[in-house]
């Protein structure tokens, strides 16, 4: 009798736990708690000076990696297809997204694969969105993902309408 009942008993928690491994696999983002043990990115903003309509701006982040960025055409018109160039003194950076979004108002978080087209030179190509309030604000940035940190450039600019 007592055999039967340490069996049971050993089979409910052998059922317990393999329905709360199945569980946790499907509930449990793998990737946000990953993220969390990583901290907070560590930006390096541009210079307040440097104005991406006239020209690029150069970045340079905690890592001693330099990143200048250029956008074309240099209006940055809304809705139309912009290239992003990118030179970089890491001419083997891979997996790398340009993450943009607005800063003054929600229009959505654009991730553009960034294309390595050998020696340090990067691209990406995208579109803005339109936004009839204008004189929107984005974010333009660059992550390195490291072992234990995250490390990026982030390049700011503006659109009229």
């Amino acid at each position: 009798m007592t055999k039967n009942k340490n069996d049971l008993k050993s089979l409910i928690i052998s059922s317990v736990a393999i329905i709360a491994i199945v569980l946790g696999y499907f509930l449990i983002d793998f990737n946000v708690l990953y993220q969390s043990f990583k901290g907070e990115v560590k930006f390096v903003t541009q210079k307040a000076d440097c104005d991406l309509h006239k020209r690029s701006c150069t970045i340079t982040i905690q890592d001693g990696t330099t990143f200048e960025l250029s956008i074309t055409p240099k209006d940055i018109p809304l809705m139309k297809p912009l290239k992003f160039t990118i030179k970089s003194n890491n001419p083997n950076l891979e997996k790398l997204n340009l993450n943009i979004y607005a800063t003054n108002m929600f229009m959505g978080d654009f991730n553009l694969p960034i294309k390595n087209l050998s020696n340090g030179n990067y691209e990406a190509i995208g579109t803005l969105p339109t936004c009839p309030v204008g004189d929107m604000k984005w974010n333009a940035e660059i992550r390195i993902e490291k072992l234990n940190e995250t490390i990026g450039a982030r390049f700011q600019f503006k659109t009229d309408i």
